[in-house]
């Protein structure tokens, strides 16, 4: 077999903007301010799994953390619990495969944030759950206890 110059440099030029298209989980799934994602689920879905608390959760970036970090602001809502929206704070960073790994200000515990189809994301809490504040108290999501252990959120427009 005889393998022109041409070839070998056609081959080459190929297989380096694979390398270049390949972009890390931060890339993929929050490539600018305007990423955001988010889920309200509906009645009957909550009728159908009383052990879930979370009515409505909503992720956003903030690019103002040193690269290469990335800020993620989550805010839900709670089942029967007043005072408004909970909101945390993570501190993320590529984990390795397709995984951000976030860690919750102030030792709030942790989350990891996968893609998922349709463009979407999937928000897993860690086995250190995940703790969050509204102006009446805080709010904790485990991932050993409830429905409350995976979010598959959509993309949607940034407040």
């Amino acid at each position: 077999m005889v393998v022109r110059p041409a070839t070998c440099a056609s081959i080459l030029i190929l297989a380096t903007g694979n390398a270049v298209l390949a972009k890390s989980p931060q890339e993929q799934m929050f490539p600018g301010p305007d990423s955001c994602y988010a889920r309200s689920y509906s009645a009957d879905h909550l009728a159908s799994h009383p052990a879930q608390r979370v009515t409505q959760i909503t992720v956003s970036p903030d690019f103002t953390i040193a690269d290469p970090m990335l800020g993620l602001h989550v805010e839900l809502r709670l089942r029967g619990v007043p005072g408004g929206a909970f909101e945390g704070y993570g501190y993320c960073e590529n984990e390795g495969g397709d995984t951000l790994y976030c860690g919750m200000e102030g030792d709030a515990g942790g989350f990891q944030v996968t893609p998922a189809k349709k463009g979407g994301i999937l928000v897993t809490v860690s086995s250190y759950g995940m703790s969050f504040e509204n102006d009446t108290g805080f709010a904790t999501l485990e991932r050993s206890s409830g429905d409350d252990r995976s979010f598959l959120l959509q993309p949607v427009a940034c407040r």
